[in-house]
């Protein structure tokens, strides 16, 4: 058997090169006039809308007007947006409140002919809010496509609520495109009453989103809330002195809402556009069509799934998995989804090298211990199992291939998104096992049935020289996770615990325990923890590459390997990148 030592890569210093920070700096300077039109745009028109209602009280919009700072017409006008978007819901609110009131008496007072008409009309008022919703859910989308952290330092900036919106959105949806058939056995009256509990829990959950956005601060600017609620002080003045009641009916409502808050402030344009200065720049070092089509194919893969306790945390705000995949990737969105999604997969990759490195801790610390009168048996079905981890190993560098050469994952240092540090790990420790066999099959059967062996003095020199090296490779990566993982939090937010290596051991100890009841205590645990740790490799093979749909993209690969990648990659040339 040939031992090879085992040798970390050495970490390289990345360096701009002058054309590359040539065309980064033109792309950037693009981007950012991209958006610096887009808000502006947003923002002179709510401006206009807000003077068209003043009743010539300019004063109080004065100091907004003269505005030339991107990041404060970006506040403001995220402010402004949140705040009327949630007068809008409030409004909408009033109007099913006054019909919920007049079904809960007629059934309160066994009228149920009157019940059943009133629930439909209940019913339509919600299906007739549709396209509203359906705007104002697009417009918030778009908001949340601009990359703000490339524009502005790490601070707080109100983020758009587009949750919230599509919370609504989503329940409208449903009701309208609902094709349930009555149920036979049910009266017309006892089909309306399990829709009007519904509506009802509908009405009760909005209205408390409703009264988080009034108390929290997080999503307008304290100093523009109060310059708007001023403005309310001006408009309902205004209204006490004239016929122009706020009682529209709810149809006229939603069609003025569309028109003020949605078509008036440019989003049409904004989303589908077709004048040169509303369509956003492309970054000429990425093929962006390879990347648009990769995303829409893994974004709609089931891996996902298996993901739903991690969000990442973007600008302070955290967002989740089903918000980053939901949306179809386009021109419009793909700078800041393909950023969403590495940074998302940064944190998957990160904690899945931790408990990988947990679990290997922890079964080193079974055999030194609790499996010590079986040392060396316990050694050898350790890296056996640790051999058998390579797949995984090897699905996780693949799919970050696949990454940079789909224009994906760009390699910028300082990115929350850069994959760069987990790109490091992987390779260092797939060329570790390609480099030393820890193959130990051919002498593995004679063991198996034994639990006293006697190994050669040839054997045993094979595993301690294997072990030397072994533990040196757990210090040498635990360092390398323990510096990067303490910023974790900044990245990511989990509702995981990762355990500790001692905390591991108890665990699988004890489930060992619950589960058997075995005469042969060597042969059962080490089994039981060994099969943890391959049950654990193939589940993440599956999930996070063949379930993300990364051997569904080799044709969009055109672009090749960045270069700062490829010393990295030296010692790997017999991973098949096809499979």
């Amino acid at each position: 058997m040939k031992l090879y030592s085992f040798i970390l890569l050495p970490i390289f210093f990345f360096v701009l090169k002058p054309d590359e920070g040539v065309h980064c700096n033109i792309y950037h300077a693009q981007y950012k006039k991209y958006i610096e039109r887009v808000v502006s745009c947003i923002y002179l028109q709510i401006i206009y809308n807000q003077k068209q209602n003043s009743n010539g009280e300019e004063e109080a919009f004065q100091q907004y007007t003269d505005l030339r700072e991107l990041k404060l017409k970006y506040n403001y006008t995220i402010s402004v947006l949140n705040f009327e978007y949630t007068k809008i819901i409030k409004k909408f609110l009033e109007y099913l409140a006054i019909i919920i009131r007049k079904c809960h008496q007629c059934h309160k007072n066994n009228l149920p002919e009157k019940f059943v008409k009133c629930v439909i009309l209940l019913e339509d008022q919600i299906k007739n809010s549709k396209t509203m919703f359906e705007n104002l859910c697009n417009a918030m989308k778009f908001i949340s496509y601009i990359d703000i952290r490339y524009l502005f330092s790490e601070c707080t900036v109100p983020h758009a609520i587009i949750e919230e919106i599509d919370f609504i959105y989503q329940f409208v949806l449903e009701i309208t495109l609902e094709t349930r058939s009555f149920d036979l056995n049910k009266s017309p009256n006892e089909e309306s009453k399990i829709k009007f509990d519904n509506f009802i829990k509908f009405y009760k959950d909005t209205s408390i989103i409703v009264k988080c956005h009034i108390v929290d601060n997080k999503y307008i600017d304290p100093s523009i809330k109060t310059h708007l609620e001023n403005i309310e002080i001006i408009k309902s003045s205004k209204k006490k002195n004239s016929s122009d009641v706020d009682s529209k009916p709810p149809n006229e409502f939603y069609n003025e809402t569309i028109n003020i808050w949605y078509k008036n402030l440019g989003f049409e344009q904004f989303l589908e556009p077709i004048i040169a200065e509303f369509i956003p720049p492309i970054d000429p070092k990425t093929n962006q069509n390879d990347g648009i089509k990769a995303l829409n194919v893994i974004r709609k893969e089931p891996g996902w799934k298996s993901m739903n306790h991690i969000s990442i945390v973007y600008f302070g705000k955290q967002i989740s998995v089903a918000r980053i995949i939901n949306d179809e990737v386009s021109n419009i969105n793909f700078r800041i989804k393909k950023e969403h999604i590495t940074q998302f997969l940064r944190c998957r990759y990160t904690e899945i090298i931790k408990e990988y490195h947990t679990i290997l801790s922890s079964i080193m610390h079974v055999c030194q211990n609790d499996l010590r009168n079986f040392y060396h048996n316990c050694l050898i079905k350790l890296f056996n199992s640790f051999k058998e981890s390579e797949k995984m190993i090897e699905g996780l560098y693949k799919a970050m291939v696949a990454l940079n050469r789909s224009s994906i994952w760009s390699v910028y240092l300082s990115s929350k998104s850069s994959l760069l540090k987990v790109f490091q790990w992987v390779t260092i420790i797939l060329s570790f096992l390609k480099h030393n066999n820890f193959n130990l099959d051919n002498f593995m059967d004679k063991y198996d049935n034994k639990i006293a062996i006697i190994l050669n003095e040839k054997e045993t020199e094979i595993i301690e020289k294997l072990l030397d090296i072994f533990i040196t490779f757990l210090k040498d990566i635990g360092e390398l996770l323990r510096n990067d993982v303490a910023h974790q939090g900044t990245r990511c937010y989990t509702n995981k615990r990762l355990n500790k290596v001692w905390e591991h051991t108890k665990s699988v100890i004890n489930s060992y325990n619950t589960l058997n009841n075995n005469n042969n205590p060597y042969l059962g645990l080490l089994s039981y923890a060994c099969s943890y740790l391959d049950k654990f490799c193939a589940d993440v093979y599956k999930s996070c590459y063949e379930d993300l749909g990364f051997k569904k993209i080799l044709d969009c690969q055109h672009k090749e390997l960045h270069q700062d990648l490829i010393p990295y990659t030296v010692d790997l040339s017999t991973v098949d990148l096809s499979t």
